[in-house]
């Protein structure tokens, strides 16, 4: 039952009667909720910031051929077959491509798919034999999945025929501008002429000796038939897995691996973070409740004679215990309230004080809002059963013989 206007009038009466007794409690609660907050503002944004640039600028889905098993060799008897690899292996490659991109394309979930063709290459620089990735995207998602507009520190991000985008660290290498031109070989021996259109920075291993150009001008330069492989990102990163499950089922003759897949040890990391996050949140919490509990017990003790005397005007033992209720639910709300402004300040202060000692920000969602203060609410709500019980059970006779 809802507590009438009445016991509400009482509960409120108590707390300001013992206002520092109050007021520490609320404090307590208020410092608990802070960290929670800050607790959750803190991994949040810390695993979004390791997210984002392991998969920020990078494919969620690779669709690649699938691995060739070893085939049969037979020896001549119909009894003995021999399995062996192939001396020599041809350029795994996806022939209909197209038809699994316009399979793809109906799915809602996907925010860029594109066909890519790989090569591995060099760029002659005098004397100098420099190894470089080549990669061949299709406009405008092939450069969507690596944020190449965003990553264009100059020229421009366009490229096609003979123009290319060139990743910064080999651009410094090459000590080449936007305009240059520079000699790309392919692993046959054939030079090609091509213009640095633009410069860019992926911020990633991998991306450091990396060359752009378009799908086409790749897969006539390194005589690729089909595509090396089909990259996609999704609207929610971590539904990749799943869908990559899905499509598995579909396209039998290629292999569909998620971020997921090939990032397991980091999940693992940000799983075990985000679980000793909540076991300090925990006992956090639950050391919240003791001390309501503690310190509202020790109420229903000073103020017995005070609920001896209304339960002898007529006060019954529900309404009673009722007010202490009343007394848990306004100091968890009061509490967590204040709380959330305390954790905030905090958070504040945390990012200004650290600077550009840290590379990533605070995630402040509802979520971090909203759950810390319904917590605190229910924790303050239930640790007031004990004293409430204890009112419940006090007899008026009693409180009033023993004065």
């Amino acid at each position: 039952m809802k507590p009438n206007n009445y016991e509400i009038m009482i509960a409120w009466r108590f707390l300001i009667k013992g206002r520092l007794q109050t007021l520490f409690i609320i404090l307590g609660i208020a410092m608990g909720v802070a960290v929670q907050f800050f607790l959750s503002s803190l991994i949040g944004g810390l695993q979004n910031s390791i997210i984002e640039r392991t998969v920020g600028s990078a494919p969620h889905l690779v669709i690649s051929p699938e691995d060739r098993k070893p085939g049969p060799i037979d020896t001549g008897s119909a009894a003995v077959k021999e399995f062996r690899k192939a001396a020599i292996e041809e350029r795994p490659e996806i022939f209909s491509w197209q038809q699994y991109l316009l399979e793809l394309k109906k799915d809602k979930r996907f925010t860029y798919i594109s066909p890519v063709a790989n090569g591995n290459g060099f760029v002659l620089e005098a004397s100098t034999v420099h190894p470089v990735r080549v990669k061949g995207l299709l406009e405008p998602d092939g450069p969507g999945i690596y944020r190449i507009k965003q990553k264009l520190i100059a020229g421009s991000d366009r490229f096609s025929g003979e123009t290319a985008l060139v990743a910064k660290e080999l651009a410094n290498k090459l000590a080449l501008v936007t305009g240059d031109k520079f000699i790309l070989r392919n692993d046959k021996g054939e030079n090609v002429s091509l213009i640095a259109g633009g410069i860019f920075d992926l911020s990633t291993a991998t991306g450091s000796s990396l060359v752009v150009l378009s799908l086409d001008r790749v897969r006539a330069f390194f005589g690729v038939d089909g595509v090396s492989a089909i990259e996609a990102q999704v609207k929610d990163v971590f539904e990749a897995e799943a869908i990559a499950r899905k499509y598995s089922r579909y396209f039998t003759r290629v292999k569909i691996e998620s971020w997921q897949k090939t990032n397991k040890e980091m999940l693992a990391a940000l799983s075990s973070q985000s679980s000793s996050s909540y076991t300090i949140q925990f006992f956090v919490l639950f050391s919240i409740s003791l001390g309501i509990a503690s310190v509202l017990a020790i109420s229903a003790v000073q103020k017995s004679r005070q609920l001896g005397i209304l339960k002898a005007m007529g006060t019954t033992d529900i309404s009673s215990a009722r007010i202490f209720v009343v007394q848990g639910f306004i100091l968890g709300a009061t509490g967590s309230v204040a709380g959330i402004g305390i954790g905030y300040g905090i958070s504040i202060l945390f990012i200004k004080a650290m600077g550009d000692m840290i590379a990533f920000g605070l995630e402040i969602k509802t979520s971090y809002i909203i759950l810390p203060v319904v917590l605190a609410v229910i924790a303050s709500t239930l640790a007031s059963a004990i004293p409430a019980s204890r009112a419940s059970r006090l007899s008026p006779i009693e409180v009033i013989r023993n004065g």
